[in-house]
Parts: structure tokens; C-alpha cells; sequence
């Protein structure tokens, strides 16, 4: 559960911005979603065919798509997108971070990009990249095209700008 209060979950509604999303109702992106389609905000999900095999469920009141596998999920969300903000999660968290990163960094993508930080979740994900530039086994600053930030709030300032 995310400890930045419902007002915040319902920030990205209550400010006209739509969401897309993995679909599913778990985590902290399921909150950030209930909380912006109980908001009266426009949510897009994007499941896959096997992960809803498995009995996951899907946000109600969503927009829905299901793709057949996990990389095309992927790339669909990312067609849809124009800034991309990871929130605390699990193996398909780190698999999508790390693709769009991938993809800004080689020039196919022209996005921008962030980390919410919760609870210092991400903190040994920062040392880790930062000591990848420091040790010149990045090729660049991967700060360039990625933000970290703390709250909700500051991530739509920053989309908004």
C-alpha cells in the first residue's frame, strides 16, 4: 500500500492526465489505478495472456488491452506514453524500467523518465547506476534522462513542465 495518501493516488486524475498501466490490481500500481478510475480518471491497462491465465485480477473500469506475451505488453505501453514513472515492484517493474531506459538511451525512444522512491526502495537501484557511470561501465549519465523523486506530487510537477 502506498503510505502517500489517497489524495496523492488520485493526484494524476485530479490533474487531467491519463494513466497506462499493467492492468493488473496489485501493488502499488493497482492502488494508483483504483484511486484514479474512482477518481473519474481516464485508465488504460495493458494485460497479458498468461498472466491472466493465472487468475490475476484487472482494475475495474479500466480500458483494456490483453497482448500474448510480456515484451509485446511492452512495447504497446510504450506506444501509448510519453513519460514513464516506476513505481516499487517486483521483476516486471525492473524489466520495464530497464527496457525504456534502454531504449531513451540508444535514441529509439523520446521520452522522459522517473523514480518514485518509496521508503528508500530504490536507493541501492540509484547507487547501483550511479557507480556504473563512476566506473565508466555506462556509457553515459543515466541521469540525463531519469528523475528521482520522493512524492507523488512532485512527479506531476515534473510531468507538467
Amino acid at each position: 500500500m502506498c503510505r502517500c495518501g489517497e489524495g496523492s493516488r488520485r493526484t494524476i486524475a485530479a490533474r487531467g492526465h491519463e494513466l497506462v498501466f499493467g492492468g493488473y490490481d496489485k501493488g502499488l500500481m493497482g492502488d494508483v489505478a483504483n484511486a484514479a478510475v474512482a477518481a473519474g480518471g481516464h485508465v488504460f491497462g495493458v494485460t497479458t495472456t498468461g498472466l491472466t491465465a493465472k487468475g490475476r485480477a484487472i482494475v475495474e473500469g479500466i480500458e483494456n488491452v490483453e497482448e500474448p506475451d510480456l515484451s509485446t505488453r511492452i512495447k504497446h505501453m510504450v506506444s501509448m506514453s510519453d513519460a514513464f514513472v516506476t513505481l516499487p515492484g517486483g521483476l516486471g517493474t525492473f524489466e520495464e524500467f530497464f527496457s525504456v531506459m534502454s531504449q531513451i538511451k540508444a535514441g529509439e525512444l523520446k521520452a522522459t523518465c522517473a523514480l518514485l522512491d518509496v521508503d528508500g526502495y530504490f536507493k541501492p537501484l540509484v547507487e547501483m547506476l550511479d557507480l556504473s557511470c563512476e566506473t565508466g561501465l555506462n556509457s553515459c549519465d543515466w541521469r540525463a534522462f531519469c528523475d528521482v523523486f520522493t512524492t507523488p506530487d512532485d512527479i506531476i510537477d515534473w510531468l507538467e513542465k
